[in-house]
């Protein structure tokens, strides 16, 4: 059972997934859930506006803060919760193996192999 103050942030500039992932992988497993449209909306909510979230559900190439630099920027600011990068970058790219750096605590296909993985995440914690 997850903790009641338990809160995800998803983070995707693309309004069709804003729409139906969350809804999918949160709502279904009961997890209260924001959402960020990209990698500098999540930085204001977290380090400026104090939010809390257990986890951030992040994708990549987003304009304005990417999310290999939002990533980045959260870590410095000790951000302790969970980063799951879920993007469309090919495993093996250049891309993707940044944003793994980044400070991802896990990084999934956006895909429905990686909805589950997330799913299957969430229900372990």
């Amino acid at each position: 059972t997850l903790p009641p103050d338990f809160r995800c942030l998803y983070v995707d500039d693309d309004r069709f997934l804003q729409l139906t992932l969350p809804p999918r992988i949160f709502e279904d497993l009961g997890v209260p859930y924001d959402i960020a449209s990209d990698g500098m909306e999540a930085v204001e909510l977290i380090v400026t506006q104090g939010k809390e979230y257990a986890l951030i559900l992040m994708d990549n190439q987003m304009p304005r803060l990417g999310g290999e630099a939002a990533t980045r920027a959260l870590r410095q600011h000790r951000y302790p919760g969970v980063i799951i990068g879920m993007t469309g970058d090919p495993s093996g790219c250049v891309e993707r193996n940044e944003f793994e750096a980044a400070g991802l605590d896990k990084c999934v296909d956006k895909d429905t192999d990686g909805v589950t993985q997330v799913v299957n995440y969430i229900r372990r914690l």
